[in-house]
C-alpha cells in the first residue's frame, strides 16, 4: 500500500502561501496587502465552504480562521482543513470580545492588534511552517 509522505521539504527562501478565512472583505484586503508586501502568496475566502474548496486545490503553509464560528464549528473546520493540508499550520484570528477557543497560545492571532503585530506573528509561524 502506497503511503503519502506528509513531510515536505521546501528550499530555503521559497514563497509561503497563506489562506485567510474572513467575514469582512475590507479586513481581508488590508491583511492580504500587508502579507503580499512581505512576499507571501495570499488567498482569502469569505465562507467555510470556499475555504475548504480552496484548500482542496492548493497547499497552504498557514491557514487563518476567525473565531466568528461557534466552538464546535470551529473545531470541525480546523480538523477538516488540517486533514486537507497536513503540513499547514492552522491558526485562529481571535477577538477579545468573544469566547476564546481552547487552542495553544501560539495558534492565536488577535483581531484588535496592529497589522505590524499580525505580520510579525505570521512571520514567526511561517518560520516553522
Amino acid at each position: 500500500m502506497a503511503h503519502k509522505s506528509t513531510f515536505v521539504m521546501r528550499p530555503i527562501g521559497t514563497q509561503k502561501r497563506v489562506l485567510l478565512l474572513v467575514a469582512n472583505r475590507e479586513d481581508a484586503s488590508r491583511r492580504s496587502e500587508v502579507l503580499r508586501r512581505r512576499g507571501y502568496e495570499v488567498d482569502f475566502a469569505t465562507c467555510t465552504e470556499a475555504a475548504l474548496n480552496m484548500s482542496r486545490s492548493h497547499s497552504y503553509d498557514i491557514i487563518v480562521v476567525p473565531v466568528d464560528l461557534d466552538c464546535d464549528g470551529l473545531e470541525r473546520l480546523t480538523r477538516k482543513l488540517q486533514r486537507l493540508n497536513p503540513n499547514s499550520t492552522v491558526v485562529c484570528l481571535a477577538d477579545c470580545k468573544k469566547p476564546i477557543p481552547s487552542l495553544p497560545s501560539y495558534k492565536l492571532l488577535w483581531k484588535g492588534e496592529p497589522l505590524e503585530y499580525f505580520l510579525a506573528r505570521v512571520d514567526a509561524l511561517s518560520a516553522t511552517a
